[in-house]
């Protein structure tokens, strides 16, 4: 009886101790990040037309507050410590709307809800939206985006002006959330001054 005593009180000492541990230790605290929007102010609009970003979305694998990491080339596994502050899509759709801004070249973009109506609708689809850890000694992020540009009146949508996929695979500096997010940013960096270039190179009034 006494040895099963003291097995019992060492098993709750030793769970105390986790507990108290893994209070107190960074790493097992929920951390929360964002997409950085562009520094510079916006750029004035090249053009006079106005323009939505209506629609923002996630694929379904990756469209999880978590962070995903990809681990095998069918295994991904979800971080429930690290994530993003916000809803991805709308995460994405904030930056995405400022980039598009800061180019000038899609128009006037306003803002979802706007009593304003748009002639022309940009929509996005993040396909890929993770930290791919196949490799460890190199770990990566990946994402993918489809844009979508059409013109639309009060009859509808129109044409399709512009319909392009961008992928991207930046190296990570350290196999953490917050090197994971730091990549993704620069991917949409190079992303949107892609896209903004096509878009600046579109004739508007094809439709």
């Amino acid at each position: 009886m006494n040895t099963f005593r003291q097995l019992y009180f060492l098993a709750a000492v030793v769970i105390l101790i986790t507990l108290a541990g893994c209070g107190e230790n960074p790493v097992w605290k929920r951390q929360t990040f964002n997409f950085n929007a562009p520094s510079d102010p916006p750029a004035s609009a090249m053009r006079t037309n106005l323009v939505a970003l209506n629609r923002v979305t996630i694929s379904p694998q990756f469209e999880s507050s978590s962070f995903t990491y990809r681990t095998a080339d069918d295994a991904y596994e979800q971080d429930p410590y690290a994530g993003f502050l916000a809803p991805p899509e709308r995460s994405l759709g904030e930056a995405i709307r400022a980039w598009m801004r800061k180019s000038g070249s899609f128009g006037n973009v306003i803002e979802p809800g706007s009593g304003l109506e748009p002639s022309l609708i940009v929509e996005a689809t993040a396909t890929d939206l993770y930290g791919d850890f196949r490799t460890s000694a190199q770990p990566t992020a990946a994402m993918t985006i489809h844009f979508v540009l059409y013109a639309v009146d009060s009859d509808g949508p129109r044409n399709v002006l512009l319909d392009k996929t961008c992928v991207r695979q930046t190296p990570l500096t350290a196999k953490t959330p917050a090197a994971l997010i730091t990549a993704w940013d620069t991917d949409l960096r190079e992303i949107m001054e892609e896209i903004n270039s096509d878009a600046a190179k579109v004739d508007l009034t094809a439709h």
